[in-house]
């Protein structure tokens, strides 16, 4: 099936109920960093956006908005140790497989074989929700998440976007990541927000959001996905870069907007 064309969906949806036109971030190029040394000896880490907190803790706040919560999970941290807090995106894959949204486990299986060096100290998740303080996660809070980055060793970093709005967050966190010195890669489910923010390079899945990797214990297609997602930071030489992965979902799917109404859109 064609890319879901996210942003005119979401328009329509939103002046439906009284909303003005949103505005997008729209760039026209993007930085590039080329990686120094080879992916087998890269230390490489992982974003999600997801909602995902380790059980014990408190769970993001699943309406989110201007939430720059970044929590750092230890890389030991075994895949069945997680909630998924997210009304943005549908989760109940992630809620059974924590790789379709979050491949933490193929990324550990990759070092294991020598495809890359190694895995960071810590994963991370957060930049969850709607935030919509765009100068302050350029100016603040994406540069004191490279600064972590940097801190841990990092060589790569994976960013894997849930929700519509994310794929604008986190394509602005590969940027500014990015600028810092490290490369990036963005996994998309959505080609039209990515192509407008451009992060430095992204791989689109044409997929459902909460399944950029895939299906529930579909560990091959994961690994494929997160393999072409790093051959690209070896191969890309231009900053923008964006490449359509060959892969089909088996059957049709939709925008997912779950407000139902004005009233509850302003109340969160």
């Amino acid at each position: 099936m064609e890319p879901l064309a996210y942003v005119q969906l979401m328009k329509e949806r939103y002046q439906s109920i009284g909303f003005p036109v949103y505005q997008w971030t729209v760039n026209d190029d993007a930085p590039l960093v080329r990686l120094a040394k080879p992916l087998s000896k890269s230390a490489v880490s992982m974003l999600t956006s997801g909602g995902v907190s380790k059980k014990g803790l408190p769970g993001f706040n699943p309406d989110a908005r201007n939430d720059f919560r970044v929590d750092a999970i230890g890389r030991e941290t075994p895949s069945n140790a997680f909630n998924v807090n997210d009304n943005f995106y549908r989760h109940d894959s992630a809620d059974r497989d924590i790789n379709c949204i979050f491949a933490i486990d193929r990324l550990r299986e990759l070092a294991e074989s020598g495809e890359i060096g190694s895995v960071t100290r810590h994963f991370w998740s957060g930049f969850m929700g709607r935030i919509y303080k765009r100068n302050y996660l350029i100016e603040e809070a994406a540069p004191a998440f490279a600064r972590r980055l940097r801190e841990d060793g990092t060589h790569v970093l994976v960013a894997v976007p849930a929700c519509p709005l994310d794929h604008q967050t986190v394509g602005i966190v590969c940027r500014v990541v990015e600028e810092s010195g490290i490369p990036t890669v963005c996994v998309s489910t959505a080609r039209d927000i990515t192509a407008q923010v451009k992060p430095p390079r992204s791989l689109f899945v044409n997929f459902p959001m909460g399944n950029p990797f895939g299906a529930v214990g579909d560990a091959a297609t994961q690994r494929t996905i997160l393999r072409q997602a790093l051959a690209m930071v070896a191969e890309s030489t231009k900053g923008g870069a964006l490449v359509d992965a060959p892969l089909e979902w088996p059957e049709p799917f939709g925008c997912y907007l779950p407000e139902p109404d004005r009233e509850y859109q302003l109340r969160k």
